[in-house]
């Protein structure tokens, strides 16, 4: 029997993506979508490829969430030290990919197509990104983690815990995917009025991941070196501060609704999708039957 708080899972995990700690991350996340080099332009082949980069961000985000629950409530408390150093490490990484798309560096992740096999090493890449994101996010959500969902873990039953990891997993995913459809249907919209000036995209997306990737090394050296109350008397931390706790009062305020409008979103890009590929693949066999 699952008696466990799944509405309150899930809009913890709604929220997660949008904490403090991690919130330089998401225009970083938005960005390096932007940057990444489409095989297919057609709108449902960016949807496609949109919901396949958010699963996979997801996933990465997932993992480093269920990962540190495990080790922290198993008594590995040292995670919770080590986090920031990560951290920092994540904003050094971001800021070198920004660097390489600003010098030209393209990311390509390519959708299976019939007959060719798709490259793991894009997937790889935006797999490795939704850790990094999950990691500069996971000290300031930790908390509401452990007594969300680890502590369910532990003293609830097992079927409980697991239904609580998959709501608070499902609260973050449709969030992070209805966020990268939003910016694929708004990619192709500005590629289309810009066709001069693509070419641009991925450098200005690079611009953005050095100034996210700045930011997160910044927030972490200074809280390591001079503690929290140096960071909150810190202009640019309370203005970034300040839009990540809005973001987080407006979820918080009406989580269903927002929640039914992030699953409404990501609906909508399946059915757009995946009604148009097979629409596709019926026109061929349809002419192939007319010929005969």
């Amino acid at each position: 029997m699952i008696d466990a708080p799944l509405a309150l899972a899930f809009a913890a995990g709604l929220v997660a993506t949008v904490n403090p700690c991690g919130f330089a991350m998401l225009p970083a996340y938005l960005s390096y979508f932007m940057g990444i080099d489409e095989e297919e332009q057609s709108r449902a082949g960016a949807l496609r490829s949109a919901l396949l980069i958010g699963a996979i961000v997801s996933s990465g985000f997932l993992l480093v969430f269920g990962l540190a629950g495990i080790l922290i409530t198993a008594g590995f408390r040292v995670v919770i030290n080590v986090i920031p150093w990560v951290a920092i490490v994540v904003g050094i990484a971001v800021i070198g990919l920004g660097i390489a798309l600003v010098r030209g560096y393209e990311l390509k992740v390519g959708l299976p197509k019939a007959g060719k096999a798709a490259s793991g090493r894009g997937y790889r890449s935006v797999f490795l990104f939704g850790i990094s994101y999950a990691v500069a996010s996971l000290s300031c959500t930790l908390p509401v983690f452990l007594t969300v969902v680890a502590t369910q873990v532990t003293r609830g039953s097992f079927v409980s815990g697991i239904a609580t990891f998959v709501a608070y997993g499902a609260g973050m995913a449709v969030v992070l995917m209805a966020v990268t459809i939003a910016i694929a249907v708004g990619k192709q919209t500005l590629i289309a009025r810009l066709r001069g000036s693509a070419r641009y995209i991925s450098r200005v997306s690079g611009v953005i991941l050095i100034a996210a990737g700045i930011y997160i090394v910044w927030f972490w050296t200074v809280s390591l070196r001079s503690g929290a109350q140096a960071l909150g008397d810190n202009a640019s931390f309370r203005f970034i501060e300040n839009l990540s706790q809005t973001a987080q009062n407006a979820i918080a305020s009406a989580p269903l609704l927002w929640g039914l409008g992030f699953v409404a979103i990501v609906v909508v890009a399946v059915i757009i999708a995946f009604a148009t590929q097979r629409t596709r693949r019926a026109a061929p066999e349809h002419a192939m039957s007319v010929d005969e």
